[in-house]
């Protein structure tokens, strides 16, 4: 292996006015977990020692643009993730995130968990009642294989600027409404999709299992038709761990398969039939996965299983070149940097490092 980027696709931190994550983001319940404890041995060490960089256009371009896929930088995010589909929808596609939203009093509120993954038998019933309620809209929903949907319809608001999920955690759901060109079509769409699921039989269901209703499908990274895998071209030797949707699709079109998270990461380390290998990890996972974690427990848990024995290949020379991408930022070490024996003034340690 020469090269290990990993990717935390849904780690956005919010900026106070002198440009650091403010306290709320990154303040943890449990002292141990908190900025500075050692509890991201990994994270501190790029932060101190990488080159650090900015990924203006968002992880999912530079990652086409690592992959040598140039021809999908600028496609829509559900065009992408669309390609995993066995038959691929005609007209414009959506991706339709389900979510969980928190009432307060007079709004509606996003937060790290909001983002939900429903099991496939979920997402098909949720598919199926959609075109029985939803019949001659033109609209129809498509399960994914990551816990989300593809919303496709006729090419009325493809020109709309809509707002990752993600992304919520820096603005009100208000304000992450879709706008421009074709919004109004989309926010009808919207408000009707979150009346369908009140009182939907799933939320039923998920509720005597003490499962987080979902309030509405999210739709959001809207384009032009699903794109379809060309005919291989090449023999990809790039390997790609976990379930994000775009990841997902983009192997697909570049003949590959993005396959499950492994329990060993240093055998994917170790394993000499790949040159490169990203991993795509989502924070809203392993919080739906341990009710008391906070971010920052999830942050030592990315860096406990992926960051820091990757880190530790490199410094012992099995890699060549490490890149950790969030935040809209991107932190790399090369093998040579392992003997750079400065580090950087005042180093800002756990999440700080990543702004």
């Amino acid at each position: 292996m020469r090269e290990i980027v990993i990717v935390i696709t849904d780690l956005y931190l919010d900026p106070d006015p002198a440009g650091r994550p403010a306290a709320r983001e990154i303040a943890p319940r449990d002292p141990e977990a908190s900025a500075g404890s050692g509890a991201t041995p990994g994270i501190d060490h790029l932060a101190r020692f990488a080159d650090r960089g900015r990924v203006a256009a968002g992880w999912r371009a530079w990652t086409a643009h690592w992959l040598a896929l140039p021809q999908y930088l600028h496609e829509a995010p559900a065009s992408v993730a669309a390609a995993e589909l066995a038959d691929a929808p005609a007209g414009a596609v959506w991706l339709a995130t389900p979510v969980h939203l928190l009432a307060g009093l007079t709004s509606l509120h996003f937060d790290r968990r909001s983002v939900l993954r429903l099991p496939r038998a979920e997402l098909e019933e949720l598919a199926a009642t959609f075109r029985d309620t939803f019949r001659g809209s033109g609209f129809d929903l498509h399960p994914l294989p990551d816990g989300e949907l593809v919303l496709s319809g006729p090419q009325v608001a493809t020109a709309a600027v809509t707002t990752e999920p993600a992304r919520m955690l820096l603005s009100s759901v208000a304000e992450s409404l879709p706008t421009g060109e074709g919004a109004a079509a989309l926010r009808r769409l919207s408000a009707e999709i979150e009346m369908w699921l009140h009182g939907h039989p799933l939320n039923d269901q998920r509720a005597r299992r003490g499962a987080p209703s979902v309030a509405t499908l999210w739709v959001w990274g809207g384009g032009a038709p699903a794109l379809s895998p060309p005919a291989p071209a090449r023999e990809i030797t790039d390997a790609a761990f976990g379930s994000d949707a775009y990841v997902r699709g983009l192997w697909r079109l570049a003949g590959g398969e993005c396959r499950p998270m492994p329990v060993d990461w240093e055998a994917v380390i170790g394993d000499r039939r790949a040159q490169r290998a990203l991993a795509a990890v989502e924070v809203a996972e392993l919080l739906h996965a341990h009710a008391s974690w906070t971010l920052a427990d999830a942050a030592a848990e990315i860096d406990r299983r992926l960051i820091s024995p990757s880190l530790a290949a490199l410094q012992r020379g099995a890699l060549e070149r490490l890149v950790l991408l969030a935040n809209d930022r991107s932190l790399t070490l090369r093998a040579a940097h392992r003997w750079r024996l400065w580090r950087r003034a005042g180093p800002r340690l756990g999440l700080e490092g990543l702004a």
